[in-house]
């Protein structure tokens, strides 16, 4: 199908903007980006006050979970998690987000449903499970070792999975590309739900960290590291990493060798900010209670410290709950955005945070997607109003007028 869009102003996704603007999709890319006026004639036309490119999250987790706890995935099926992951992905896309990057969960089984029109949904680049060591983010403390390896190896999605030694390591990522993993996502550092480790202490040796992005890159697979403490966030960017999930710790002298190494910032303020002040209505454990209260302004004065430096940045958001009705929910994606221009970036900037940026994340495999251009994917999202002049307005899905994914409105 062939088809013409004009729009009073056109958001690129790269941080350009123009007014009087013309795409033109033939199928599922598109074939022309131009004034108006220089456009091809297409008989079947759409006016819009604003267009821009589908959105990207870049940090999710569809685990089907509705509580905090991890530990509750260990008493119910694979198949419930995966069935209330469902309601999830429908969310994400109704939010305008036709790309996640899926950083441990359910994503490479609800991916292949997607691509078989069984169920509505975003392309999903997911990780897998996330590698942790023991003890670390990825193991369940309260549950005894052997029980917790136990389950994890008959568990066909949990979130995460343990590793330890070079050889370990190197088996786990062969483990999920062999799953069908788009990207590989681990634990540089302790985590905030997790018991007994510390959100600011490495985890992992440097030699462990090498080894897993060693092997990633042999199959040219990105590597996103969770990082919380400098320590982790410098054993990281030395590893070569291509993301930092959360940076809660991040300092000037870090955030310029992530610019010289090209390494991308995936802050995920929504979830911090979220946890932070919904732990009590969401019965979150002490442990994570005083953890999250230890990194809450820490990671808004690194988010702070990010913009200034320039360090290139992808909006996630780390939501992992599921359904609706709650103080974390899918479909919430875009208030990432409004964290990040209240923390002192531009509209335009943040918007590119959320589409041009996004794809970057997946390194080498990253897909021509998330900007309005020649050859592109045909992701779009015609708007009744215009989130440069407010980044609210992206949070509102009444102002979505229609959500386009290769080139099929949905």
């Amino acid at each position: 199908m062939r088809y013409r869009i004009d729009s009073d102003l056109v958001i690129v996704g790269d941080g350009i903007s123009f007014k009087n603007g013309t795409i033109i999709v033939d199928n599922n890319s598109i074939e022309f980006v131009g004034e108006q006026e220089n456009a091809p004639v297409v008989e079947n036309t759409i006016q819009t006050p604003v267009i821009m490119p589908g959105m990207w999250e870049a940090h999710a987790h569809f685990t089907g979970l509705r509580t905090v706890s991890l530990e509750t995935s260990f008493f119910q099926s694979s198949t419930l998690l995966g069935i209330r992951s469902v309601w999830d992905v429908n969310q994400v896309l109704k939010a305008g987000f036709t790309s996640v990057r899926e950083v441990g969960g359910f994503g490479i089984h609800l991916n292949k449903a997607i691509k078989e029109g069984l169920i509505p949904g975003p392309r999903i680049y997911s990780a897998g499970n996330v590698i942790g060591a023991t003890g670390g983010h990825s193991d369940i403390h309260s549950l005894p070792l052997d029980i917790f390896q136990r389950y994890i190896a008959t568990k066909e999605s949990f979130i995460g999975t343990i590793a330890d030694g070079v050889d370990e390591v190197y088996k786990s990522v062969r483990t999920q590309i062999r799953n069908g993993a788009e990207v590989i996502k681990y634990c540089a550092s302790g985590g905030v739900m997790s018991e007994i480790d510390h959100p600011i202490h490495q985890q992992f040796s440097n030699e462990e960290q090498k080894a897993i992005v060693e092997e990633a890159d042999r199959a040219q697979l990105a590597v996103a590291a969770h990082c919380h403490g400098s320590p982790g966030i410098q054993a990281a960017i030395k590893a070569g990493v291509k993301t930092i999930e959360h940076g809660s710790y991040l300092t000037e002298e870090l955030a310029q060798q992530m610019i010289e190494k090209n390494i991308i910032l995936v802050p995920t303020r929504y979830i911090i900010d979220k946890l932070h002040n919904a732990a009590l209505k969401m019965g979150m454990p002490e442990y994570a209670v005083n953890k999250m209260k230890t990194i809450y302004d820490r990671h808004l004065e690194s988010l702070k410290i990010a913009i200034k430096m320039g360090v290139t940045i992808a909006l996630g958001t780390d939501i992992f709950f599921t359904g609706p009705g709650g103080p974390i929910t899918h479909g919430d994606n875009a208030k990432e955005l409004e964290y990040y221009v209240n923390a002192g970036m531009k509209p335009e900037e943040a918007i590119k945070t959320a589409t041009g940026n996004g794809p970057l994340t997946l390194g080498l495999r990253a897909p021509k997607s998330g900007i309005l251009k020649q050859g592109y994917d045909a992701d779009m999202l015609l708007l009744s109003k215009n989130p440069l002049e407010d980044i609210t307005i992206l949070q509102n899905r009444e102002n979505i007028s229609k959500i386009i994914k290769s080139g099929i409105i949905v």
